[in-house]
């Protein structure tokens, strides 16, 4: 088809109909209607509409992922402290990681909550978990300067409760708080939510929630704070590490006041009291999150490896899932007792060192001991992480040595803190296992090491009683006389075995058994073997191996566990037992022969009270009859305030720091003193102190003026006594023992032969 140019270019009409034939037969649609590219702005708002819904759809589901589920808003969870408490009600310890303790809203002081709304959220009674004030005026701080978040407790509250929400600065955020600040205002009422806020936020110095921060910085519970603590604590919140109040007190006081300050301004407190609480100081009573300084802690380890295996096998996290474990200590004891331990070992470590260094002194620390004992000084160097050390690097043996040798600051450091003593307390109700106080060292910050339950020392003369348990379960008398003189035995390969007093006291040749218990009498406990072997006239070692079976039966009976060899030498304490062996053995005799273990935990409850577990005393038995039980305690009276005839012995001491209850016991010390030991019973409690050197190579001197069980252990028992009777809240009896029904008192003369052969008849 031919095109008329002029007309094409004049004509419209014409032009149309060219340009319709050329698009038919190109197969290209025709122009819609309305004009020229007419549509393409609709289809591309269609394109806009479903890319926005699309990133809306995938911004929806990134955001939902963000919030917690239902389950989770019903059931919030946060990490709580598992508790040790004492049977009187007192957080004795407690397993974190984080240190908070769960409490009430009746719990908490309401200067907390009042502080907290005024600084924090003063329209918090008003809003349904946003503040839509608050968060209108943001753009304003923005641009002031003073840039604010906006959020409310409840928001705060939300990101508190639920982690995955996170922390950082951003829009999703904040969405995501204010979501789960309207779902918890629809799920619980205000008191609840401020209830959880205030059990769930972080205070200064690692204490999460108010219980925790009240007691770690005023040893209080939070039911207790005053109006000043409380303006603190919620002053600290804005920014825990700038306003500590322990190591940043000025800025503390600083923010403490605003927090007053708001609160006077909302006629909370009166101008009055408004002055008067910014005049004062703030006043800590700090007690430090971690309690790893404190010798409570050895109980609380011994506790943990005690409920360990339940714990674990239960499903349960000892230091997220805020168990109470409630346990058999007495507080009051407790404190009692940790006195008595610091006491006597500030006292001990004094008079140590003294005895150790010589007169003038001018030759160093402790001279007298490195000169005794000379490869001491090089045994503490190759044990110190400072010879590993030069040994990695490449030095010799012998060079490492000398080198750390020559450094006088490491040599003194060394010399000191190998030099340390230790001692350990323990207390047990003989009448059903109970622990009742338990110290298990000086310091658990600096010697983590377990004296009373993993410690093993050898007991000395304090094992002797089991020998005379063995002598009256046989029929013998406490009055049954026997050669105070030395005797000797031989073995087969012609050794000689013929152990000494050392200080034995002139007198009679023939003394009781009440009187060489009383006197520790090493003779007379030896003179028993051949007897209790049944060959009263021997003088052959091999004899004497009945005697020591009967000896180390009768003490595994009463409750001995370690192991122990059977030897003739086992009757005057070469045996390595526990404090807490010894300790339960003893109280056997306290509880008329009837064995109980020892048991240290009563119950264990979840966070909100439920009991999940009870415990229960294990092994009752009774190993002894009552009259040979209380005829041993009888014996061991004498070895405090003499009697039957005994004139006064090794544990006189005891009377002379004022105890005058009814006590039996017995000291023990071992040779070179390096292990010194004082057992007690009185009816209701079975005590025992063990002295000695952190490093079991480290003795006292053999000059010692203290180095005995009487003067280096005893007086912890002694004063755990004083300090009990001398406190009216602490549950001590004054009662005595009496004799079992039936009891038949022994003549005042025996010779020879045992009057009986079985005292359950008398």
């Amino acid at each position: 088809m031919s095109i008329d140019e002029e007309r094409y270019l004049n004509d419209p009409e014409y032009r149309k109909t060219i340009l319709g034939t050329r698009k038919r037969k190109t197969g290209a649609p025709r122009p819609a209607t309305g004009g020229a590219g007419g549509g393409n702005w609709r289809k591309w708002l269609w394109y806009g509409a479903g890319g926005s819904a699309l990133f809306l759809v995938i911004f929806l589901i990134y955001l939902i992922q963000g919030l917690p589920t239902f389950d989770e808003l019903e059931n919030p969870r946060t990490d709580n402290a598992s508790l040790i408490m004492s049977r009187d009600g007192v957080i004795l310890d407690r397993f974190f990681t984080e240190n908070r303790t769960v409490v009430h809203y009746d719990e908490i002081s309401p200067y907390v909550i009042e502080a907290l709304v005024s600084t924090e959220d003063h329209r918090f009674e008003a809003h349904w978990g946003i503040d839509l004030v608050r968060l209108a005026a943001v753009p304003y701080h923005i641009l002031t300067g003073d840039i604010q978040g906006g959020s409310t407790l409840t928001m705060q509250l939300a990101r508190n409760l639920y982690r995955k929400i996170g922390r950082e600065v951003s829009i999703v955020r904040k969405l995501r708080e204010m979501i789960t600040a309207i779902q918890l205002e629809r799920s619980y009422t205000k008191r609840e939510i401020i209830e959880m806020y205030l059990n769930t936020v972080e205070f200064s110095n690692s204490a999460f929630g108010i219980e925790s921060a009240a007691r770690t910085h005023y040893n209080k519970p939070a039911k207790a704070l005053t109006l000043n603590e409380a303006a603190t604590l919620v002053g600290s919140l804005n920014a825990v590490s700038a306003y500590n109040p322990r190591t940043r007190p000025e800025a503390a006081t600083r923010r403490r006041n605003t927090v007053l300050r708001r609160m006077h301004d909302q006629g909370l407190i009166t101008s009055e009291r408004y002055e008067a609480e910014i005049a004062e100081p703030i006043a800590l009573n700090y007690q430090p999150p971690s309690t790893s300084s404190r010798k409570v802690r050895y109980f609380a380890e011994y506790v943990r490896q005690k409920v360990d295996d339940w714990v674990r096998d239960n499903g349960y996290d000892l230091y997220r899932d805020g168990l109470r474990i409630h346990t058999t200590i007495d507080s009051r004891m407790q404190r009692h007792a940790e006195a008595a331990v610091t006491s006597q070992l500030d006292t001990l470590q004094k008079t140590f060192v003294r005895e150790w260094t010589s007169r003038s002194g001018s030759t160093g620390y402790m001279d007298r001991l490195w000169r005794a004992y000379p490869g001491f000084l090089d045994s503490f160097i190759k044990e110190s992480g400072e010879y590993r050390e030069a040994l990695n690097e490449g030095m010799s043996p012998a060079a490492a040595l000398d080198s750390l040798r020559k450094n006088r600051e490491f040599v003194e450091q060394i010399k000191r803190t190998r030099t340390r003593l230790e001692a350990s307390f323990l207390a047990i109700d003989p009448r059903n296992g109970h622990i009742l106080a338990y110290v298990g060292g000086g310091n658990y910050g600096v010697y983590q090491y377990d004296q009373v339950s993993m410690s093993r020392r050898q007991v000395g003369s304090t094992f002797k009683p089991f020998v005379y348990t063995v002598a009256i379960d046989n029929g013998y008398s406490p009055n049954y006389r026997i050669s105070r003189l030395p005797i000797a035995f031989r073995d087969s390969r012609g050794g000689v075995w013929a152990p000494r007093d050392m200080g034995a006291s002139s007198g009679p040749e023939m003394i009781t058994l009440r009187e060489g218990l009383a006197r520790s009498n090493n003779n007379v406990t030896v003179r028993l073997l051949p007897i209790l072997a049944g060959k009263p006239n021997t003088n052959r070692l091999e004899d004497l191996m009945p005697a020591a079976r009967k000896i180390a039966a009768m003490a595994r009976n009463m409750g001995i566990t370690s192991p122990m060899e059977t030897y003739p030498s086992i009757a005057l304490g070469t045996a390595e037992v526990s404090l807490m062996e010894m300790v339960s053995a003893y109280a056997t005799y306290a509880n008329m022969g009837v064995r109980i273990d020892p048991i240290a935990v009563t119950r264990i409850e979840d966070r909100n009270g439920n009991i999940l577990v009870e415990f229960y005393p294990e092994g009752r038995k009774e190993v002894l009859s009552p009259e040979t039980a209380y005829t041993m305690v009888d014996m061991m009276r004498g070895v405090i305030r003499g009697g039957g005839g005994a004139p006064m012995g090794t544990g006189v001491r005891l009377r002379s720091m004022g105890v005058y209850q009814d006590v039996a016991g017995k000291t023990g010390t071992t040779n070179n003193s390096a292990d010194n030991w004082f057992m007690a019973i009185m009816p209701h409690v079975a005590m025992g102190a063990w002295v000695g050197g952190e490093d079991r190579r480290v003795r006292f001197p053999s000059d010692t003026y203290i180095g005995q069980g009487a003067r280096a252990a005893l007086p912890i028992v002694g004063k755990f006594i004083q300090g009990c009777t001398g406190d009216k809240d602490c549950p001590w009896s004054y009662e005595g023992f009496t004799p079992p029904q039936g009891y038949v008192p022994y003549p005042d003369e025996v010779d020879a032969q045992p009057a009986r052969t079985d005292r359950r008849g008398w």
